[in-house]
């Protein structure tokens, strides 16, 4: 592989053999090209057969990417490299070895759907406190699975009766995965770990296939997924590991950026090599980016710069309230498209929460720009999908009870609440196979002859199915057998434009369930089903060449990037998302790390807009973010407040009230310090250049035409500093 693409540290790193290496890939430094690049020259070397190299990474689109790189580079020898999620190397590895833990191989996957069913039954059952709701149970359940707890281990270690509530669920809630033959998406992680360290010989036979093992995005790797690195390593694998402290970002997930800072400990010897230079953003957005994680004390360090011109300055716009925010945005990318100065594909519209899209998208419509909603509801989480997906999943694990339930009386068999309770009694009394249910209904008593005989045709179905999938038929052969004998597709006949939609995107699944069977045609039914269960919404992004704008989370974003960046909702208790007091400093880090992320997503244009009323959940936010200081502070790291802004950091002549004239002194108000008097106040064109006593060790200098100071008083009085 030629290394004429390749500057002189990234060659650096391709080419580095002697040891363990972590690459502390900055945003935007072509940490893909290396990674890939380091795999073709291994096996170009001859280091290590194309089998021997395990590549993981965080998402299915940028492991794709992986195998379509290396496969360029070494044709016939790269679609050999065993390359994916770590989720989907898991479901590889359990698909194996499931046996070993009392699980068939054709398992099922629960998503965050299911288990959110799952998971409302059992708490309706149970007279577990109304306080502890579905999602606070899965996230419980998630954190311990994702630091390795197990429900025994989380019973034991409760402290109270809300956690032995919790943990009460947690294991009602395996029980139920385990009896439905199922596995949630943290299970693949846990269960693979499981696994390796009770049957020793099972994780050896890993361990010793790899020789290299590649790490992609390790900042996001929780304390599990490390924990099946040094598993797979323990025969002598030589690791690799990309990542950059300053974009881990999601420790509420599980993700620990000590992996990362303290990889060492577990990798002795390790060498670590900075990719610095930045190919993406320009110049003056990377150096608002940059002077704001520098505020960050727990990261390895690193100087982001680049070959390319300062660019457009970094806007800061204030806005009334969040309609008007949007409004002002929308009227920007207007501009921008009818300029053609950007395509619509190349910008996006960043914010903290979900709830934040609503104004974005009314304001859209008003004007008729086409946008994504990135993130929301995902193609395989649609109605008439996941009926779809439920009968595959019976037909490849009788056990999935809810999957059968979901479809057992759809399209209408004439089974009501009393025949299906039958039904289930049945199966459950019995011990029976459901599918030997079905071509037993009509000696059930409770079930209807109608419902008997439609449940006999489902059986015969399943039958038939089961034969196809066993002869290896392909997985879409499968899907149209299934569409034509159920209905599932003809019961949205009518015309009505709903309908029509849920057909057109049936005609979707389909054309995915081809596009499986062309990519990997001996992988099957079962193949297509593990690789639906793994898609994430990020996956579904269509991007360039999709004629729409992207609105979406900062957490969406990663990874991602755009001609034209609108950040929003830069205020205190927005972004940063925490309340005073009610914090962190690693919190407080993870939101600075969060809002450099997406202000590198920016490859020409950034701008950043707070609002002055803006109002969540009935509480009014606290002024502009502490992020938009520490962003205009500069590298020389000077308190923010006590510096001149650098010149790439503007704002609009009409965000702030230019036309205050300040005097000695007058009390104004700061919306990060609160009240204070005027010291010494000069003038420098539109802008006021003030020393401010707040009641802090020493008066601190602002500098007016970035955020709001209004005169509160023209002269202040003895006890005006105290109210």
């Amino acid at each position: 592989m030629s290394s004429e693409n390749l500057n002189p540290v990234q060659k650096e790193a391709v080419d580095y053999s002697d040891g363990h290496l972590i690459i502390l890939a900055g945003a935007g430094s072509g940490k893909t090209r290396v990674l890939t690049s380091k795999i073709a020259r291994i096996i170009g070397r001859g280091l290590a057969e194309p089998w021997q190299v395990l590549a993981m990474t965080f998402t299915n689109k940028a492991a794709g990417e992986m195998r379509e790189r290396v496969e360029r580079m070494l044709p016939g020898k790269g679609s050999r490299v065993r390359m994916g999620t770590f989720h989907s190397v898991c479901a590889w590895i359990l698909r194996r070895e499931a046996h070993h833990l009392g699980f068939n191989e054709n398992f099922t996957i629960y998503d965050a759907d299911d288990q959110k069913t799952l998971m409302r039954r059992l708490l309706k059952g149970r007279g577990i406190s109304t306080r502890i709701t579905p999602g606070i149970a899965l996230s419980y359940i998630s954190r311990c699975k994702n630091d390795g707890v197990t429900a025994e281990e989380a019973s034991e270690s409760a402290s109270s009766a809300r956690d032995r509530e919790l943990a009460e669920v947690y294991g009602a809630y395996q029980e139920r995965l385990r009896d439905s033959g199922a596995f949630d998406f943290d299970d693949l992680l846990t269960g693979v770990l499981t696994l390796f360290r009770q049957y020793p010989d099972v994780r050896n036979g890993y361990a010793s296939r790899f020789s290299h093992i590649l790490v992609d995005e390790y900042q996001d790797t929780n304390r599990v997924q490390h924990e099946l690195l040094r598993e797979l390593a323990s025969r002598g694998a030589m690791v690799t590991v990309v990542g950059d402290d300053d974009q881990s970002i999601y420790s509420w997930r599980g993700a620990c950026v000590e992996n990362i800072l303290e990889f060492e400990k577990d990798f002795p010897g390790t060498r670590m090599i900075r990719l610095e230079e930045n190919y993406r953003s320009k110049g003056n957005i990377l150096r608002g980016a940059a002077s704001l994680v520098s505020f960050n004390l727990r990261r390895h360090g690193k100087t982001l710069w680049t070959r390319q011109d300062p660019g457009p300055p970094v806007r800061v716009k204030c806005l009334y309230n969040e309609q008007e925010e949007a409004e002002w945005i929308l009227g920007e990318i207007e501009e921008l498209l009818e300029d053609g100065s950007c395509p619509s594909d190349s910008i996006a519209i960043l914010y903290r929460t979900n709830a934040q899209s609503r104004q974005f998208e009314t304001a859209c419509r008003r004007r008729g720009i086409r946008y994504e909603v990135v993130g929301s509801q995902r193609f395989y989480e649609r109605m008439e999908i996941k009926d779809i997906i439920a009968y595959l999943r019976v037909l490849l694990n009788h056990e999935d009870r809810l999957s059968l339930e979901r479809i057992i009386n759809k399209p209408g068999r004439g089974l009501g609440t009393k025949g299906r309770e039958a039904f289930f009694d049945f199966v459950d009394g019995n011990g029976t196979d459901p599918l030997d249910a079905m071509m037993m209904a009509g000696g059930i008593d409770g079930v209807s002859s109608r419902a008997a005989s439609a449940l006999r045709d489902l059986g015969l179905w399943y039958r038939k199915a089961a034969e196809m999938t066993a002869g290896g038929a392909a997985a879409l052969e499968v899907v149209d057998s299934l569409l034509e004998t159920t209905g599932l597709a003809a019961r949205y006949d009518s015309g009505d434009v709903t309908d029509q939609s849920r057909l057109e995107n049936i005609e979707e699944f389909r054309r995915s369930v081809l596009e499986y069977d062309q990519a990997a045609p001996e992988g099957g039914l079962p193949g297509f089903m593990t690789e639906v269960s793994l898609a994430t919404t990020v996956d579904d992004y269509e991007g360039r060449d999709s004629g729409r704008i992207a609105l979406m989370t900062l957490h969406c974003a990663k990874g991602l990037e755009f001609n034209t960046v609108f950040i929003a909702g830069l205020e205190e208790g927005m972004l940063p998302f925490i309340r005073p007091g009610e914090y962190a400093p690693s919190d407080i880090e993870e939101e600075r790390r969060l809002l450099y992320v997406g202000m590198t997503r920016a490859m020409e244009r950034l701008v950043l807009t707070f609002t002055l009323n803006r109002i969540r959940a009935g509480v009014r936010q606290s002024g502009p973010s502490r992020f938009l200081e520490e962003i205009a502070a500069g590298e020389s790291r000077i308190p923010p407040a006590d510096r001149d802004l650098p010149g790439e950091i503007t704002s609009s002549d009409d965000d702030v009230d230019t036309g205050i004239d300040y005097r000695i002194g007058n009390l104004i108000r700061h919306p990060r310090y609160g009240r204070g008097i005027v010291r010494k106040a000069v003038r420098n064109g539109s802008e006021w250049r003030i020393t401010v006593d707040f009641g802090f060790d020493e008066p601190k200098t602002l500098v007016t035409g970035y955020v709001p100071i209004p005169v509160i008083k023209e002269r202040a009085d003895a006890g005006d500093m105290d109210q």
